[in-house]
């Protein structure tokens, strides 16, 4: 039996605005606002990294998104690898081994790309599709008696690949969400989950195509939800105070059991808009020719609403997407499929909306 290759595990550069100060805040607040000042370019950077003026202006643009640190952003560059390394160690500098903000690098195409905090429909869409599809390859093992090879599947979780190529450049990447499997004496990684919330379609495709060809996953999930209108904190920061919390709650849970996509509004104010749509495609490479291709794209929200109907819905995973190709346990069953029940999606969804409009009230009036 071949052995496939573990995939490599790294530390993650991670950082969180050392200040937790966000849009709208100001000194009323036991939180003081304080606009970060433009981060100056290092000479040593701009002498011997930047390579030309134009990489010093997109290096000193990626280290003031950085320093503000707003939530729900996404910033996506390309600079020169050295560079790339001046603006890892600022983050180090910055925040430490926070989780967000997140910096990674994909020597494909020398793109840089920043996270800061993510909503909480991004972070509980992938956690929670991870789940939806780990219970129901369970399902389909138990059917076949094969149950305790499900014990072998584990969830990715925060772990950060990395990759170096033959230049002795590094590319990092952090999945929202996936599965890996211990086989042979290694970790393989069959699935990878990445959930798009504000970020356009161009760049999460641009994941997906890293992690399939650099890091060699089997097979890739991206949930892309589209929420409208774009969200804007209140312009008025003493529009609301902290002994409001239990009003807006209150608030947001009758939303909930009446709109649960939303729009989610407290005071004439919308804290999260509509998720107005919701799509999954999967990615998989295609055995003949070894180049990636989607395999299909599954509307399950639009204008709001849930468009799929009945109790499970099929994406086109089979239980051989989960497990390594040479994994002889599954021969006899690995073209099972593996489907999702639409109850599990719809209340997926709906939480992440409502639990993202309390997450911003939170923020906003600095109980996050």
């Amino acid at each position: 039996m071949a052995r496939a290759p573990p995939a490599t595990t790294s530390v993650e550069v991670t950082a969180k605005s050392a200040n937790r100060e966000y849009k709208g805040l100001t000194q009323s607040r036991a939180q003081t606002s304080v606009v970060p000042a433009p981060l100056t370019v290092p000479k040593s950077i701009s002498s011997a990294m930047a390579t030309s003026d134009n990489e010093q202006r997109v290096l000193q643009h990626a280290l003031n998104f950085l320093t503000a640190n707003e939530p729900e952003k996404r910033l996506d560059i390309h600079l020169s690898y050295k560079s790339f390394q001046a603006l890892e160690e600022q983050a180090l500098a910055l925040y430490g081994d926070e989780k967000y903000p997140r910096v990674e690098y994909s020597a494909t195409d020398s793109r840089v790309t920043i996270y800061t905090a993510p909503t909480a429909l991004h972070g509980s869409s992938a956690v929670n599709l991870e789940r939806a599809i780990s219970f129901a390859v369970y399902n389909v093992l138990v059917r076949h008696r094969k149950q305790e090879l499900f014990e072998r599947i584990v969830a990715v979780g925060e772990s950060t690949y990395s990759s170096v190529d033959e230049q002795g450049r590094r590319s990092t990447k952090t999945p929202d969400a996936g599965l890996k499997y211990y086989y042979d004496g290694g970790t393989v990684l069959t699935i990878i989950m990445e959930v798009g919330v504000s970020e356009g379609y161009t760049q999460l495709n641009a994941d997906i195509m890293l992690w399939m060809n650099e890091f060699h996953c089997r097979t890739a999930i991206l949930l892309y939800n589209k929420e409208s209108p774009k969200f804007r904190f209140p312009e008025d920061a003493d529009a609301y105070s902290i002994n409001e919390r239990p009003a807006f709650v209150e608030a947001m849970n009758q939303v909930g059991r009446t709109s649960p996509f939303g729009p989610y509004r407290y005071r004439e104010h919308t804290w999260f808009g509509t998720l107005d749509t919701a799509v999954l495609e999967v990615f998989k490479r295609d055995q003949n020719t070894g180049t990636v291709n989607s395999t299909g794209t599954y509307l399950v929200v639009q204008n709001g609403h849930m468009v799929v109907q009945g109790g499970s819905l099929d994406i086109g995973l089979t239980i051989g997407d989960v497990f390594p190709p040479n994994e002889e346990a599954i021969r006899d069953i690995q073209d099972e499929r593996v489907q999702l029940g639409i109850n599990f999606v719809r209340n997926m969804l709906a939480s992440g909306s409502h639990d993202t409009a309390v997450s911003r009230f939170n923020r906003f009036i600095g109980e996050d």
